[in-house]
């Protein structure tokens, strides 16, 4: 099988760390030939020199979502595609803003599409729905088969864009490659209670909620930090004056999580919206309880396993935050209920198996 591997739209986040796993995994255990279209923050993360004869990787240094250089970028799509003549083209994540003449496969990650009857996604400027509208009308334009996270996705992204169920493929988060072989260390900071959010800045993830929540926290018995991981111009302009409670680590690679998580002693993700955060499984993997959202998107991914809060509520956060510090049964409980739920998420070499097999079956049923 010849695959066409597009991840040039893939900068920072969830997907662009899952598609470095899943180059990484190629790297083992692919047998097909791979033609692979990466950028430079890609380039970052894996030795392109280092693969083995069956892969070939072609540089991109823009991305087909400016139309600055769309039409210059897909040219070259196009003149790629049509000298490999590939069997799949696999974009890993859209909208990617190109139709390719083969029968192509986009991972689907764009939250707003499908959980439109959100609150969050209802109050959203009229800029953002244009916006979204947007990636709708690419989503369904530009490719032929999906491949999303969760049932949940599955099910409301059918529905949204009108497309058969039988075209859109599952494969579920997990942690990456960079968490076989980890040491779990028990957290061992007894008068500072640390709490981790891994991601990147966007309104979406509703980083503001911590500023609000601080006052409330400041009268516990124990302290807190929480850890972040954005820009530092984003940290300069949120937190000014909160730097005794928030630390911000910056961007971090993704084989530098697990030390991040062993650091820490919970996972906290207040987001208004996601498809699937990997913060889940690896807070799971790395034995921290999860404090999140009481919203679907993360229910389904969850379910028991985790503490959830009104994320609009400061108060509601910072009660459950203290809840859990203060009782250690519940601690205990939920890192056990998440080890447990860990079992029935793909870890990255059970991903890019699966992801492998839907591509060879498109090429089977190509006709």
């Amino acid at each position: 099988m010849k695959l066409i591997i597009n991840t040039v739209n893939l900068k920072i986040g969830g997907a662009f760390q899952r598609s470095i796993s899943f180059l990484k995994e190629l790297k083992e255990i692919g047998k097909d030939d791979y033609h692979v279209f990466y950028n430079e923050n890609i380039g970052k993360q894996i030795d392109v020199n280092g693969f083995p004869y069956n892969f070939k990787f072609y540089f991109f240094k823009q991305t087909p979502a400016s139309l600055k250089f769309r039409k210059e970028i897909i040219k070259r799509f196009n003149t790629i595609e049509n000298k490999v003549q590939p069997d799949v083209v696999f974009s890993f994540v859209g909208p990617c803003y190109w139709r390719a003449k083969s029968p192509h496969l986009v991972g689907f990650g764009v939250p707003h599409i499908v959980y439109d009857d959100y609150k969050y996604v209802k109050k959203s400027s009229l800029k953002i729905k244009l916006e979204m509208f947007y990636k709708k009308y690419w989503t369904k334009k530009e490719a032929d088969f999906y491949v999303v996270q969760t049932q949940d996705v599955a099910e409301r992204l059918a529905k949204k864009i009108n497309v058969d169920s039988a075209k859109i493929y599952l494969v579920s988060n997990g942690i990456g490659a960079q968490y076989k072989g980890v040491k779990v260390k028990a957290p061992d900071n007894k008068g500072v209670k640390k709490l981790l959010m891994i991601s990147t800045f966007r309104p979406s993830k509703n980083f503001e909620i911590i500023n609000k929540v601080i006052p409330y926290l400041q009268n516990d018995f124990f302290n807190y930090e929480f850890h972040i991981t954005i820009k530092q111009e984003d940290y300069e302009r949120v937190f000014k004056g909160k730097e005794q409670w928030v630390k911000n680590h910056g961007h971090v690679l993704t084989k530098d999580c697990p030390q991040l998580y062993n650091d820490c002693d919970a996972m906290f993700l207040p987001a208004h919206l996601e498809c699937f955060s990997a913060s889940y499984p690896e807070a799971m993997k790395m034995e921290r309880p999860i404090l999140t959202s009481n919203l679907s998107f993360a229910k389904t991914v969850c379910e028991d396993s985790a503490l959830y809060f009104d994320n609009l509520n400061a108060k509601d956060v910072s009660e459950k935050i203290i809840n859990l510090f203060h009782d250690k049964d519940l601690y205990n409980s939920l890192v056990k209920k998440g080890k447990e739920r860990l079992e029935i998420f793909d870890d990255s070499r059970g991903q890019a198996e699966k992801y492998i097999k839907i591509c060879q079956e498109i090429a089977r049923n190509k006709s």
